[in-house]
């Protein structure tokens, strides 16, 4: 089991820590690798001069049970951010078009919430 963050604040970062959970901090200088190579230790320093501003939580190999019960504690303290599952198919996207995709895909469920 794994969280992978991307764009909290040292406050936000801190608190997750607290849950002593396996923690990998995505920087915007890693968002052209995969998530698997990040997973596997690969460590590749790109210069990113357009990163993406958003907070997002990633959850790799999380039993249900525990995706549920950390989702409701992050959200107390990590306000806006996306919480997704890592799946067989995000795993190998870049994390520039993850965060973009997801990004996009709570954009969407927003909007058509409100309609």
């Amino acid at each position: 089991m794994c969280m992978l963050v991307y764009g909290l604040s040292n406050i936000e970062l801190d608190k997750i820590k607290k849950l002593n959970y396996k923690l990998i901090e995505i920087t915007p200088d890693m968002c052209e690798m995969t998530l698997d190579d990040i997973l596997n230790g690969i460590r590749l320093k790109v210069v990113n001069t357009n990163p993406i501003k958003a907070k997002v939580v990633l959850f790799n190999n999380f039993p249900e049970d525990e995706i549920k019960e950390n989702i409701k504690n992050i959200r107390e303290f990590v306000k806006n951010g996306i919480m997704a599952i890592v799946t067989p198919n995000s795993i190998k996207w870049e994390v520039n078009y993850l965060i973009k995709h997801l990004v996009e895909e709570r954009e969407w469920f927003l909007k058509n919430r409100k309609e």
